[in-house]
């Protein structure tokens, strides 16, 4: 379409969307379209004039695309002539995207049904269930590992589940993503019983994906274990729906929680809210408080992330050297050895009470 119009015009067109950002052609200056005011639009340049026409939709009511042509130089004399173009074209637009989105809802409605379904077999799924879950590209066979992302508030999801299963994709995650609730619930699928490595580097690939979706689409994300065949589906699910709640509470892990780390991490959490062990919690981390680098939120990442350098910096979005540097600060004003269990414990502990919200 935006080709079209440009043969026909003359001129630059492109097609933006609600942040102004272009989706297809060019134009030199997309910012000057004013996205929050909901009319057709002409703007001045210094040797032309930019025509813009919003593509409205009633759900939600604000435009969603907006057709953005550029007139300088001698085709600013045919200005008069490019808005009722700029608007038939628009509304071409517009029914695309009712038609689309209309696609998106009854496809997301199917799959959302589809997993309730699954999700509420005790047994052997019926031939029916079969051949639903067959139509639906699905897998049941093998052993699954479930996932649970949790949406940033207010988002409207149909729209995002292609995106994450692109990420997903990009970084070598083949996975069954559908909206369920606030948010997505999927799974991956391995034909043999996964080992521990494998299960590691899944774990290491959903938590890099996670980083992409972050803040944008995703706010937290949950992981379970790898249970087999349908029967095995719905528990995976559970597991990753419990970790992805603890995860959304737990900024120092990323907001990624895998559940083999939810027994020791719910058993931490119980132990530190106890008002005994706050006060010896506090004491124990006297050391650290008022020193320059954030040393009680890094080392309670570091414990997090098991210890792990690259993890904890990721994290704390810091450099891994400075990682290295706080870590050896801390053993050295604590007097501790974190490479010794009984100590990363009871400061594992110390951290956790010391950081609950409201502390």
């Amino acid at each position: 379409m935006v080709r079209r119009l440009e043969d026909l015009l003359r001129v630059p067109v492109a097609l933006l969307d609600d942040r102004g950002q272009p989706l297809a052609g060019e134009i030199a200056e997309p910012g000057q379209v004013r996205v929050d005011e909901f009319v057709p639009q002409r703007v001045e340049l210094a040797d032309g004039v930019l025509l813009a026409h919003p593509a409205l939709l009633p759900h939600p009511a604000r435009p969603t695309l907006w057709l953005v042509a550029e007139l300088r130089g001698t085709a600013a004399a045919r200005a008069e002539i490019v808005p009722p173009a700029l608007a038939v074209a628009a509304a071409a637009v517009q029914r695309w995207l009712l038609a689309h989105r209309l696609e998106l809802e009854r496809d997301a409605r199917a799959r959302t049904a589809l997993l309730g379904d699954l999700l509420r077999v005790d047994a052997e799924p019926s031939a029916q269930l079969r051949r639903r879950v067959a139509d639906a590209g699905w897998q049941l066979g093998g052993w699954h590992v479930g996932l649970r992302i949790g949406a940033v508030p207010t988002l409207d999801l149909v729209p995002y589940t292609a995106e994450i299963s692109r990420v997903l994709r990009a970084e070598g995650v083949e996975a069954v993503v559908v909206e369920h609730g606030e948010g997505w619930t999927g799974w991956t699928t391995f034909a043999q019983e996964p080992t521990p490595a494998r299960v590691r580097a899944l774990a290491a690939r959903l938590r890099a994906a996670h980083r992409k979706l972050r803040g944008s689409i995703a706010d937290h994300m949950g992981v379970g274990r790898p249970h087999p065949w349908p029967e095995g589906l719905a528990g995976t699910v559970a597991e990753a729906t419990d970790a992805a709640r603890l995860a959304a509470t737990r900024p120092e892990a990323g907001y990624f929680l895998q559940v083999d780390q939810l027994g020791m991490a719910q058993l931490l959490l119980e132990w530190t809210r106890t008002d005994t062990f706050e006060p010896a919690a506090r004491a124990l981390l006297a050391p650290l408080r008022d020193q320059p680098g954030d040393l009680i939120r890094t080392l309670s990442a570091y414990l997090d992330a098991e210890s792990s350098i690259a993890e904890t910096a990721a994290v704390l979005g810091v450099h891994r050297n400075t990682v290295t540097a706080r870590i050896d600060r801390v053993e050295r004003l604590l007097g501790v050895d974190l490479g010794h269990r009984d100590e990363r414990l009871a400061l594992h502990l110390a951290c956790r009470t010391v950081t609950l919200p409201g502390r």
